[in-house]
């Protein structure tokens, strides 16, 4: 017990307490040794067996205590606040006090506790708050103008659009050999595309990403990879390159992750096309998927140059466009990805091959 109480003593001193009794008659003793405000209001030499008159030494106390006698004369286990007030010290500075006043165990107790350092961490935390909520605006401010920016791209890239497939719809009236009655339906295609992209990036900024839950409406990644090869086959084609499904890739096994279709063939479409940016003529471009159990791991392997250790950090940050990359770019394409893995729960990212060239891939659940 006695050791029990040396601890109690030493935590209110800790906290800045001095614990009183009332002797009657204004008279108070010290239960313990005071915390060091109360050694510099009362006097280095204050005799702690001795009765201390606080009336005399705190005159705020003196009506207050009059309020405490209430609390003490009664058999109520509540107590008795006395508000925050000030004392000054010999040297001319001010501490803040609070005075509670209780019975226990039939005793007439008499706590003192200087709240100064309780009310710096609590205007420590306000001033943090604050400084919160304007980083918040600033934020908002800085959102709000690429919001902006992101509707004036969007559409200065639909008018242009909207000219190309009209001329397209023009061109399918005439009577076209087969090879370019075959490159014009290509064309068409990926116009449609475009068209389906652009539409879908508003959407997709705004947070309004659809999630899909049913089996019975999740998207055959195996299917998506292979529906994205031959979409891009002619554009490689092009660039005398090729791009193929990964000979690995069973697609009769079950692909389905939890996703919306459509997004996800943007996702895809994003990374190769991004990769028939870079290849080199007679390169090749593996498009496939790799089962991980829970998670299924959809990949884009080229030949290009790679990348950088500058350009890794900022592969998929909103405008994140490196510095070599085509002027017409403005970065979207891979911030676009990333926001659509995540809100599916999945994560996306890029190595360089120890052959030379990029791996980018995204996970996402199982359906």
């Amino acid at each position: 017990m006695i050791e029990d109480a040396s601890v109690y003593k030493g935590l209110l001193r800790q906290q800045a307490f001095a614990a009183f009794e009332y002797l009657g008659d204004g008279g108070f003793r010290l239960l313990c040794e005071p915390a060091d405000f109360c050694r510099t209001l009362l006097g280095e030499d204050v005799d702690t067996a001795a009765a201390i008159r606080l009336g005399d030494k705190f005159p705020f106390l003196e009506s207050f205590i009059a309020e405490a006698q209430v609390v003490w004369d009664s058999e109520s286990a509540e107590g008795v606040e006395s508000g925050w007030w000030v004392e000054t010290t010999p040297d001319g500075r001010e501490l803040g006090l609070e005075a509670t006043a209780a019975r226990v165990l039939g005793r007439r107790l008499l706590l003192i506790q200087n709240p100064q350092g309780r009310y710096d961490r609590q205007l420590h935390l306000m001033q943090a708050a604050r400084d919160a909520a304007l980083e918040h605006e600033r934020l908002q401010r800085e959102i709000q103008k690429k919001e902006i920016l992101l509707h004036c791209i969007v559409h200065d890239l639909s008018q242009p659009l909207t000219t190309m497939r009209a001329a397209f719809s023009l061109l399918e009236r005439q009577d076209l050999p087969p090879r370019l009655k075959q490159t014009l339906d290509s064309a068409q295609r990926e116009a449609v595309r475009q068209h389906e992209m652009i539409k879908g990036i508003l959407t997709a900024f705004s947070g309004d990403l659809a999630t899909a839950r049913g089996q019975a409406h999740a998207p055959d990644l195996g299917q998506c990879a292979k529906e994205t090869v031959e979409t891009f086959r002619d554009a490689f084609l092009n660039r005398g390159a090729r791009i193929e499904l990964d000979p690995a890739l069973d697609l009769s096994g079950s692909w389905r992750v939890a996703a919306e279709e459509s997004r996800l063939l943007r996702v895809y479409g994003n990374l190769v096309e991004n990769a028939l940016r870079h290849c080199k003529p007679d390169s090749l471009v593996t498009v496939g998927v790799i089962d991980e159990g829970t998670r299924l791991k959809a990949f884009v392997n080229d030949e290009g140059p790679g990348l950088s250790d500058d350009q890794m950090p900022r592969l998929f940050t909103l405008f994140g466009k490196g510095p070599d990359s085509d002027g017409g770019k403005m970065g979207l394409g891979l911030y676009f990805c990333r926001i659509t893995i995540e809100r599916w729960g999945g994560t996306i990212g890029c190595e360089m091959r120890p052959t030379g060239g990029a791996h980018f891939w995204f996970r996402l659940p199982r359906a």
